[in-house]
């Protein structure tokens, strides 16, 4: 009876071991170091797991926002050929994502892999020239025989309201690789890609030696980076635009505030209350759509974030669901959710960063992000979860007297729409502009 007493007692020692490792295999600190170089390497400590894997995401600081004029769709045609070098090296898993205001790489490496790839990234950084020309004139025959969807011109029409039509953030929608060559490409690639450019966040020590072997060019001349401006317009604004389709994709915007912000946590619940309360009365109950879209942009813009509605309606439908929308928009202006709504919120916001901050992959992501933008919540659980707390009825009724007035609307379709006062909450938009081809 001792002997089975003791073996039961083994197994469930074994077991509180397993669970304490599951819930507490990666730690949120992170140490900073930024060297004489510039390079900045944010270190991801962790507790000794049994996957394996090493993880490390290269932020640039560079974003297609920041292309130079007249040479729009440089910076991503660059990065997609830097991203092709990257394919040939040791990395088990490889991500590309290119923001407005900066670009970021993720990789996912074997641990006995790390300094191989470590290595393989330091060449690549340090190439005098991205020896790629066939590469490069197959990826412009590719952007410019890929059709762009209709409903993109709805899209920028709607940054057109939002920015005014020169702002950096137009740059994604006017690209014209035509225009571009490798020669301009490895000009860029040249300027850009240096350490003082770079931030990268591992989950394991760089090689002491990682980015400061001697290179064909100089690496330590300051990338310079320019502001990106804030939002210009305000107020409520609307445009039609023409496109043949047979349904209507409309866009509906109102600005947001920056990650850094206090509000930023309250804009997070606005969004996922949206999200939920458009897919009900647009999908559900009215059958209007398929799909409803709730973004809100504050990392991948994070000096002029919005929130955007989207979704796409047959065009007898159009005005009606228009209705419904701003319908939801007044209500959450004049009745501000209860206690027990806003707790219900707060818990499903929760349990979902809850699972994001358990992987590994997406809190390097964030260390990388977090360093850059400075946000000290950006891999700490704990501190989201307290800012999320402290909202309240007050703070979302604020929230929305403050933003949900300066309202954009595009709507992309068929046939235009002349909204009445019922459909809209504003008696005086900016005049409709007459349908565009």
């Amino acid at each position: 009876m001792k002997m089975k007493r003791h073996v039961r007692i083994r197994v469930l020692l074994a077991l509180l071991l397993l669970v304490l490792v599951l819930a507490c295999s990666w730690t949120t600190a992170a140490s900073l170091e930024e060297r004489e170089d510039g390079l900045i390497i944010s270190k991801l400590t962790s507790i000794e797991t049994e996957d394996n894997y090493e993880y490390l995401t290269m932020l640039l600081k560079t974003g297609y926002g920041h292309e130079p004029e007249g040479k729009y769709g440089l910076n991503n045609l660059t990065n997609e050929l830097v991203y092709f070098l990257l394919r040939t090296t040791s990395a088990l898993d490889i991500n590309y994502y290119p923001f407005a205001e900066y670009t970021v790489f993720t990789f996912v490496l074997w641990r006995e892999d790390f300094r191989d790839f470590c290595f393989e990234l330091d060449a690549i950084i340090r190439l005098d020239t991205l020896l790629l020309y066939d590469l490069c004139n197959g990826l412009i025959y590719r952007h410019y025989h890929t059709a762009k969807p209709p409903a993109l011109a709805g899209q920028r029409v709607l940054y057109e309201l939002l920015y005014g039509p020169a702002h950096p953030y137009l740059n994604q929608f006017k690209a014209d690789y035509t225009k571009l060559n490798i020669n301009e490409v490895n000009m860029w690639f040249r300027e850009i890609y240096k350490p003082n450019n770079l931030i990268i966040s591992t989950t394991a020590e760089l090689p002491e030696d990682f980015l400061r072997k001697p290179s064909g060019r100089d690496l330590q001349k300051k990338v310079v980076v320019p502001e990106i401006p804030p939002r210009l317009t305000t107020g409520p604004a609307y445009q039609f635009t023409k496109v043949h389709t047979p349904y209507s994709t409309i866009f509906l915007s109102f600005p947001g505030p920056q990650p850094t912000e206090d509000r930023y946590f309250v804009g997070r619940l606005l969004q996922r209350y949206l999200q939920q309360q458009l897919w009900r009365r647009l999908r559900q109950e009215l059958g209007y759509c398929y799909n409803v879209q709730v973004s809100f942009s504050s990392l991948q813009e994070p000096t002029a974030p919005n929130i955007m509605i989207a979704f796409q309606v047959l065009p007898e439908n159009t005005e009606q669901a228009l209705h419904e929308v701003f319908r939801l928009l007044e209500q959450m202006e004049e009745e501000p959710l209860t206690p027990e709504a806003i707790a219900h919120l707060i818990a499903q916001e929760e349990k979902y960063q809850q699972k994001n901050y358990s992987l590994p992959r997406f809190l390097s992501l964030m260390d990388a992000i977090g360093t850059h933008l400075g946000l000290t919540w950006a891999v700490n659980e704990e501190e989201y979860r307290s800012a999320l707390q402290k909202i309240t009825g007050e703070d979302l009724s604020s929230f929305t007297q403050t933003y949900l007035k300066d309202w954009s609307l595009s709507v992309a379709g068929p046939e235009p729409i002349e909204p009445s006062a019922d459909s809209m909450r504003n008696d005086n938009p900016e005049p409709i502009n007459e349908p565009k081809d």
